[in-house]
């Protein structure tokens, strides 16, 4: 099976910027920029196993016309496993995003919530890539369904008109799934706020399903292996490295300052998608905060939190995707 390169132009060796306002939308941009940026670290790694993907509204086979899609994967015991999901996560994401699951088999007669989709397009890629042969390598996961306007969650991510608390164009809508240490922050009101979960060998819960499925850790790896405990591919493990995400979602309003004293970092709001290279070295609110201090150079702020992350010691390769609101 063949997939459309849909992020082929967007990807640049070092940081890219991407504005969002493609022109067949007569609704306006969910993501107004993205800024990205991808480090090897040559001086601690010698290959470079993770990509970036960014899918602007309207450039996918999204059900929403107005619904955009940002990831980061970061591999790890070869490449194969990343080539495969560049293009096929974004497939089946799409795939169960606009599949009809209101048959004879949905009793209440309602759509699967995106939640539940995007859980399925997880479990799908995984066992695709396993059915392509790719079976050594492994990924983890981060990746985000960003919306502008209400959208019914319960109705596979259609505009609702008849909800009318909130204007439209000034509420937003992130849906989130993560399998792995890749993880989701999302800047709101100069806060964070995570919407993915670490799944790592220090979570007692993951431990303990491990264990019940009669796998152990060892030296802080599974079977002594690998240091997470949910990822994409690594199918010789995958009794006990499972691909079911964690997932979340999150509305939230941005209200236009009326205030002329006001600037860019008061009312910014923001998504920050990254492998463990950065989170290993950063917090979460440190992040937002050193995005906030650098809102003027919006098309750098990738590039600034990279260097940050090597700076302070970030012994792995670094991804990291910044997608503004507004």
């Amino acid at each position: 099976m063949s997939f459309s390169k849909v992020n082929n132009d967007q990807k640049n060796d070092h940081h890219e910027t991407q504005p969002s306002s493609p022109s067949s939308l007569s609704l306006l941009p969910p993501i107004s920029l993205v800024s990205t940026c991808e480090e090897m670290n040559p001086s601690r790694r010698s290959s470079f196993e993770d990509c970036s993907i960014y899918a602007p509204a309207g450039s996918w086979n999204a059900p929403e016309s107005n619904m955009a899609l940002i990831s980061v994967i970061d591999g790890h015991g070869g490449r194969d496993i990343v080539e495969f999901l560049e293009d096929g996560l974004i497939y089946h994401v799409s795939q169960e995003l606009q599949h009809n699951s209101n048959t004879s088999n949905n009793q209440n007669g309602n759509d699967e919530s995106v939640l539940a989709r995007l859980e399925r397009a997880f479990l799908m890629a995984d066992i695709h890539s396993k059915a392509l042969g790719v079976t050594s390598s492994g990924a983890t996961v981060a990746l985000c369904l960003i919306t502008r306007g209400n959208i019914d969650d319960e109705d596979n991510g259609n505009r609702n008109s008849d909800l009318t608390n909130h204007d439209n164009d000034n509420t937003w809508t992130i849906h989130a799934a993560n399998a792995g240490d890749a993880r989701v922050v999302l800047c709101h009101e100069g806060l964070a706020f995570r919407m993915t979960h670490d799944h790592r060998t220090d979570d007692p819960l993951e431990v303990k399903r491990i264990e019940e499925s009669g796998g152990f850790i060892f030296k802080g790896r599974v079977l002594g292996v690998l240091a997470v405990t949910r990822s994409l591919g690594d199918h010789c493990m995958k009794e006990y490295v499972i691909a079911k995400p964690y997932t979340s979602k999150k509305t939230i309003t941005i209200v236009p300052s009326n205030d002329d004293d006001d600037n860019d970092a008061k009312i910014a709001s923001f998504l920050i998608v990254g492998c463990d290279g950065l989170w290993d070295v950063i917090q979460d609110q440190e992040a937002v905060d050193f995005v906030l201090k650098r809102i003027a150079e919006k098309e750098l702020v990738a590039k600034y939190l990279v260097e940050e992350a090597l700076k302070r010691g970030s012994t792995d390769n670094i991804t990291v995707s910044v997608a503004f609101l507004t």
